[in-house]
């Protein structure tokens, strides 16, 4: 199956399930308006519609997926509950079951929908023990409430329960134990990681946040008008129903966001910068939103890291092409300049997490722009001078030291912690070195990507 047949495929099974939630909410409609259950249908019907039209522009969007699993769990749930609280008929008591037990697990959907938003992905890996405990917390309630009418009397379903009767006491406690700081727990979560993503988040994705934590807000307003009102939570369970589309809205629109401010930066950072391959890097990085992005400048066979971001300081030795084309872990663009291979573009970002089309699209533009920084640059003749000249021959031991840890990519800050030297004493060795090789200031170069160079290809 071709790459386009594949993402074929996954459009349509969105729609297949939207088609089915929608369904289910109207065969529950049909039972009447229970308004206790109101808000489950108009949740199922907004978290599989946004689910959908995420993945429809994104496929594989792991945010996409929660959403709109969440939402067909909510479905499933109210049409079970519309059947089971209409009716007392034994012969129906499944669907009675199925408005009940899967309540956890639409909440824990929901709560990694909350904690990934708005890439579908842990805030860091610390998360990973809580996301743990999450699921197993959810089977273990999952199980008893499929096993034992414990949540029957709050779910307000008149049929018997298909597998037995009465609850266990010791369920029952075990159920009371676990179950309701479990829910309470979980709305703690959504707070906590919320703002975990915000401490860690730059500008564009505080956007999105403001976005949904706005939509949480009318919510919880909407619920302290309701229960001071009218003794009700109904209405903050109604307009819950506005988080999915508001998340929704901001994923795609951020990602026209991201997008534009890719494509526009090198008019923002002028022509004149002198760390145009760092901008494009990171440029490439936040349209992919990828943890990084590096741009390699050289022939297939010696490709060498000219842009990075983030800067770290890792050694950071020449590859073939071939090389980083067969990393699991990297999305590679080759950047080619009159039909010959100038460069690469490699994209922190597993190979399972596949490109949306508009990623795709971005980064064969963004490519051409590496094409012409690469260009712009005029590396090969600067360095061809610096090895007939040998100006390295002139540095001095110091110097040689700075300059093989600039090649390392390591920043001056990092520098000064390698070598337990202050800036003040490292920043004097720089200057000094991009004297002493000739690479005085000028909006055609990038003089720390020319030094590195003339001292590798040395």
């Amino acid at each position: 199956m071709t790459r386009t047949d594949s993402r074929g495929l996954r459009g349509v099974v969105p729609l297949l399930l939207v088609s089915l939630v929608v369904v289910m909410v109207a065969a529950g409609m049909a039972r009447g308006i229970w308004v206790a259950n109101l808000h489950n249908g108009l949740l199922a019907m907004a978290l599989t519609g946004v689910g959908a039209y995420v993945l429809l522009q994104r496929p594989g969007h792991r945010e996409g997926v929660l959403l709109l699993s969440a939402g067909v769990v909510e479905g499933v749930m109210f049409l079970g509950r519309q059947v089971g609280h209409t009716s007392s008929s034994g012969a129906i008591s499944w669907w009675g079951w199925l408005g009940v037990w899967p309540l956890v697990v639409a909440l824990a959907l929901t709560t990694f929908a909350v904690i990934g938003f708005p890439d579908g992905r842990l805030p860091s890996r610390r998360w990973r023990p809580v996301a743990a405990v999450v699921v197993g917390l959810t089977l273990v309630c999952a199980t008893l409430s499929a096993t034992s009418p414990v949540e029957y009397a709050s779910a307000g379903v008149r049929t018997a329960h298909p597998i037995r009767a009465v609850a266990p006491d010791r369920v029952d406690a075990l159920w009371s134990g676990i179950a309701h700081p479990l829910y309470f727990g979980l709305q703690v979560l959504w707070v906590l990681a919320l703002a975990a993503r915000w401490r860690a988040a730059d500008g564009h994705v505080r956007r999105q946040l403001v976005w949904l934590v706005g939509a949480a807000a009318i919510s919880v307003v909407a619920l302290v008008v309701g229960l001071a009102g009218w003794a009700t939570p109904v209405p903050g369970l109604i307009t819950a129903a506005l988080l999915p589309v508001v998340a929704g809205w901001a994923i795609v629109h951020g990602q026209h966001v991201a997008a534009y401010s890719a494509l526009t930066w090198l008019s923002r950072t002028g022509a004149a910068s002198e760390d145009l391959p760092t901008d494009l890097a990171r440029a490439v990085a936040e349209a992919s939103a990828a943890d990084g992005a590096a741009l390699w400048m050289g022939p297939e066979d010696h490709l060498q890291v000219v842009g990075l971001w983030p800067e770290t300081g890792a050694d950071l030795r020449a590859e073939e092409l071939a090389s980083l084309q067969g990393s699991p872990d990297l999305h590679v663009r080759v950047v080619q300049r009159h039909g010959a291979v100038t460069g690469a573009l490699s994209v922190n970002r597993p190979r399972s997490d596949r490109l949306s089309l508009a990623e795709d699209r971005l980064l064969d533009d963004l490519a051409f722009q590496a094409a012409l920084v690469i260009e712009h640059l005029n590396l090969s003749d600067v360095i061809a001078g610096q090895r007939r000249a040998g100006h390295l021959d002139g540095l001095s031991q110091r110097e040689l030291d700075v300059l093989e840890l600039m090649a390392r990519g390591l920043s001056n800050a990092a520098i000064c912690d390698e070598l337990h030297l202050s800036i003040k004493t490292v920043e004097p060795v720089v200057s000094a070195i991009f004297t002493k090789l000739g690479l005085h200031p000028a909006a055609t170069s990038n003089r720390r990507v020319l030094a590195v160079l003339a001292f590798v290809r040395s």
